[in-house]
């Protein structure tokens, strides 16, 4: 089978990642796949030297130069399914699989929760989708709400996961930071971002002065000087020496692996948050927000904490339990991998997406 994939963003985000984990598991499946992505942001940055991409534009719905190129590729690659991941790439990817005259089908996935109504002159091109993916239940029904005349039948349910990653070798987060092993390592990874709750966590932690942590914020910063404000936030709280930023890294999903403490209280609806299942991978007590798709696989008290967003009491009670109770944490690290590796384990991912794909 042919597949083009094609980058939405002009930022390297969860989407960027879901869509490099599922192209090239589709590759080690033994499928072609063809890499696009818009000539302006950080994604072409990001993919230049590691997978062969071809950059175009990307600029609206009436991008004529980004459908012709499309329409060639098709042609030349013998594509089976071109699959989007975003709502305002539809038009183009209709406009370039009817130019090319081949039997394509287009798959979108929707990778937010959003309830966003479609332009009725872009109706017919959404109806003529062969699928449209929804990365959770939650995110599903937000669309669907907005946009009942999709035909039902066309909208899949397919929650993210995330691919286990290699035993490379990883520097020690400990050693970096001076972290005694005794003390709590308690670890955030995504984009440091107000949206990500990453405020409230350090806020949750000036409460906590009486007990032993250190916290690792892992991830780049958005604004790039974020950081600079969660220090100065730490210093009145009383506890800047206690929180690290790494900053980006590639080895994000190593780095989970040696967290005692997962954090991922976002205060945004998350159609189907990444960092949650990387914890539970990993087999590690979680702690994330109950606003979003969250509790699609994640349950209080079995396999996590769940808080409500933005509330610092909640979030320091919670961290407060699982830092003084070992066992606690443990066993609900221990559940979540187990859960993870039963019902949310990629290759059965995988399976979905190409059933979904239709071949």
């Amino acid at each position: 089978m042919n597949i083009i994939q094609i980058f939405p963003g002009k930022v390297w985000g969860g989407a960027e990642q879901y869509i490099l984990d599922l192209g090239t598991a589709l590759e080690g499946a033994g499928h072609r796949v063809y890499w696009f992505a818009r000539s302006k942001g950080a994604v072409p940055g990001r993919l230049q030297g590691r997978i062969p991409f071809t950059a175009l534009p990307f600029s609206g719905l009436f991008d004529m130069r980004s459908a012709d190129a499309l329409s060639m590729a098709i042609e030349d690659t013998g594509a089976d399914i071109v699959h989007i991941h975003d709502v305002r790439f539809v038009p183009v990817a209709d406009r370039a699989v009817r130019r090319s005259g081949r039997n394509v089908r287009i798959v979108l996935t929707i990778h937010v929760a959003r309830r966003k109504k479609v332009p009725v002159m872009a109706r017919p091109a959404f109806k003529g989708l062969h699928n449209i993916i929804f990365v959770s239940d939650f995110a599903k029904c937000r669309w669907v709400s907005a946009n009942p005349w999709m035909p039902d039948r066309k909208c899949r349910v397919v929650l993210n996961s995330v691919p286990e990653v290699a035993g490379l070798p990883c520097e020690s987060l400990r050693e970096k930071y001076n972290i005694p092993e005794d003390i709590p390592l308690l670890v955030f990874a995504g984009r440091v971002r107000r949206s990500k709750g990453c405020a409230v966590i350090a806020e949750a932690l000036s409460s906590l002065r009486d007990l032993p942590f250190h916290m690792v914020y892992i991830g780049a910063c958005k604004p790039r000087n974020y950081e600079k404000k969660l220090a100065a936030l730490a210093d009145r709280c009383g506890i800047g020496g206690r929180i690290s930023f790494y900053g980006f890294t590639d080895n994000a999903r190593q780095f989970v692996r040696q967290a005692d403490i997962g954090l991922a209280p976002s205060i945004v609806k998350e159609a189907c948050h990444l960092s949650p299942m990387e914890f539970m991978q990993a087999g590690k007590c979680v702690i994330a927000s109950d606003n979003g798709a969250q509790t699609e696989y994640l349950r209080d008290m079995r396999n996590g904490m769940l808080v409500p967003p933005g509330d610092v009491q909640a979030l320091s009670s919670a961290i407060r339990k699982a830092i003084t109770d070992k066992a606690l944490r443990v066993r609900l690290g221990e559940q979540a991998g187990l859960d993870f590796h039963e019902g949310l384990e990629y290759g059965r991912y995988l399976d979905r997406i190409i059933a979904c794909y239709g071949l």
